[in-house]
């Protein structure tokens, strides 16, 4: 009996181990597009066979196409490559992992190398050797931002991206991946998209809610009126691939939705993001209706009766590349968007090109820069009507809660208008206003932001940019009151806002 067990024991282990050195699994997940759930699977074979360069390449080249930490592919392919047995694209791919680093020099150096011994991307490698340079440049001169992370009420341990807000920020509406949708996982381990909808006060966002017209496949918003009052969304089912839908806010959420108008939308082509000036005369939207089959930005002008015109290609702005995601701003001067053949960081970069209405047509387009554009593919950015915040997804290293996530952008050297306030200081049985005041401001980091004194009972006028305060204010033989005020983004436009304290004796 005790040598059956030993036998039985004896398969169970040789069982167990095969499994682990039999990688086919992680090789089938990662055929399916399943990169996530193909990088743990090939790394239990890495166990048993720490130097198997085939799935030491795998993983390496699958952490590049997640929106995970893509810097970890280079441990990988650097082992890889290290056994001597690797193929010839192995040093390609650690050249672009180091961009994730933003290390572009050792980028550089490493596709020089490539090139002496080149594989298939010969044209792709001698592309972005030029543009790394360039990328460089971009590191030198950051434009100065601050990111904000909108928090776990909005984002998820899966991908949030593609935020489009109204301009007067109201609203905010975005793309996600996560889980708890109609749909259930796909065949490349990733839940379908859907829509999500979130509000702003002033002071704080709601927590994030599905829009009603999410079904089980894939919904994504790819556009936003100025007003907020409709969406653009792209359709990706059993029935239809690429087409762009709109649909009407109806109370505080999405209605069905509903086919653009004759002449946007074309059959065997993708119709994938869209944008339409105030006035809703104006219509920019990407297609890969092009000869290339790339995609390009096109726009097009309403009908006298409702339907939209022959789309014309933006040919100052088309590349080699992709274009895509137009953003009009709200005066129609400033067009936004992402491309992929214009040089830049890595990937999409976002960029933005002036109106000539002189020569009648757009500018040559000027790359956003860093941070605002990273290594990995940077597709949306959508501006407030104020042009001092903006909404980005982005993976940040240490700062998120997974995969992509949104985040506010605020443009640090554009000022924005403070709110006005008008301060009584008054007596809490006469109502009058007591002769010798003085408050002292504090803002959420607890420093001085102002100090204000009143010799003889008049009101107190101070300006507050939005934020959370602290007010302490003492009046003579009163004592010491304290009264914490928020100040939303929304107060300026209120005018004077009158504010009455009154300390006890």
């Amino acid at each position: 009996m005790k040598y059956i067990n030993i036998v039985i024991l004896f398969f169970i282990i040789t069982g167990s181990v095969q499994a682990q050195l039999d990688p086919r699994l992680g090789y089938d997940m990662f055929k399916a597009g399943d990169f996530i759930d193909a990088i743990p699977e090939l790394k239990k074979h890495l166990k048993i066979d720490p130097k198997d360069a085939k799935a030491l390449f795998y993983i390496g080249y699958a952490y590049q196409q997640t929106n995970l930490d893509r810097s970890l592919s280079i441990k990988y392919l650097k082992k890889a490559y290290d056994t001597g047995k690797a193929n010839k694209e192995t040093m390609f791919y650690l050249a672009v992992g180091f961009t994730y680093k933003y290390n572009y020099e050792k980028a550089i150096e490493l596709m020089q190398e490539y090139l002496k011994t080149p594989g298939k991307h010969v044209e792709e490698a001698t592309a972005l050797i030029k543009q790394y340079e360039g990328a460089k440049k971009l590191m030198k001169n950051p434009v100065s931002v601050t990111f904000e992370n909108m928090g776990e009420k909005i984002n998820s341990e899966f991908s949030d991206y593609a935020p489009f807000a109204s301009k007067d920020e109201k609203i905010l509406v975005f793309t996600t991946r996560r889980s708890g949708g109609k749909g259930k996982k796909e065949f490349d381990g990733l839940y379908p998209s859907d829509i999500m909808i979130t509000k702003f006060n002033g002071t704080t966002f709601s927590k994030a809610k599905y829009a009603t017209l999410n079904q089980r496949y894939d919904e994504a918003c790819v556009g936003i009126t100025d007003d907020g009052e409709k969406i653009f969304v792209y359709i990706d089912n059993i029935a239809e691939v690429g087409e762009i839908y709109e649909s009407i806010k109806t109370g505080s959420n999405f209605s069905k939705k509903k086919k653009i108008k004759e002449g946007v939308n074309q059959e065997k082509t993708i119709e994938t993001s869209a944008s339409i000036s105030s006035d809703g005369k104006t219509f920019f939207f990407a297609s890969n209706r092009g000869e290339g089959f790339d995609l390009d930005l096109y726009m097009t002008r309403q009908l006298p009766n409702g339907n939209w015109a022959l789309p014309q290609p933006i040919i100052a702005l088309n590349s080699d590349g992709n274009e895509d995601f137009p953003t009009l701003s709200p005066d129609g001067k400033t067009l936004y968007f992402a491309s992929d053949g214009l040089g830049g960081l890595g990937g999409y970069d976002l960029f933005k090109t002036e109106w000539n209405a002189t020569n009648n047509t757009w500018g040559e387009p000027e790359n956003l820069g860093y941070p605002i554009n990273t290594a990995y593919d940077d597709k949306v950015i959508c501006f407030a009507g104020n042009g001092k915040h903006a909404y980005v997804s982005q993976f940040r290293k240490n700062e998120g809660y997974g995969e992509l996530d949104i985040y506010r952008v605020t443009y640090n050297e554009v000022e924005i208008n403070p709110a006005l306030f008008k301060i009584s200081i008054q007596d809490a049985v006469t109502s009058k206003n007591i002769e010798k005041t003085k408050i002292y401001v504090f803002d959420a980091d607890d420093e001085i932001a102002g100090e204000y004194t009143s010799k003889d009972g008049a009101n107190i006028i101070m300006t507050l940019n939005p934020g959370k305060y602290s007010l302490e204010i003492e009046a003579e033989g009163y004592k010491l009151l304290i009264q914490n005020i928020k100040v939303s983004e929304f107060d300026y436009q209120k005018g004077m806002i009158s504010k009455v304290f009154k300390p006890l004796k």
